[in-house]
């Protein structure tokens, strides 16, 4: 019953950064929901975060896909080391 809980709350997530409803979440939707939490006063951070989300496949598909969303927040939420992509899905540290 948790695994579907969180399942739910991961996809609710990816939906709500989907602004288009594409089903891929770009640089400019990730922009917009980091601005939307913290006051910021350059965007080059926020992008160059983007950035290390990206593997090949999303560079291509132009952003983040639900599935490689779901990916990247179970590595944020297994892995504790600081250096992995995931570290910055919520946005740049």
């Amino acid at each position: 019953m948790r695994d579907k809980a969180m399942r739910a709350f991961i996809e609710s997530n990816f939906k709500l950064l989907d602004i288009d409803s594409d089903g891929v979440v770009g640089v400019k939707e990730y922009r917009y929901n980091c601005i939307s939490r913290v006051a910021i006063d350059d965007i080059a951070p926020i992008d160059k975060a983007f950035e290390t989300l990206l593997n090949d496949e999303d560079r291509k598909r132009g952003g983040l896909s639900l599935d490689r969303y779901k990916e990247l927040y179970g590595q944020f939420l297994g892995n504790t080391a600081d250096n992995h992509p995931a570290v910055n899905l919520f946005g740049p540290l």
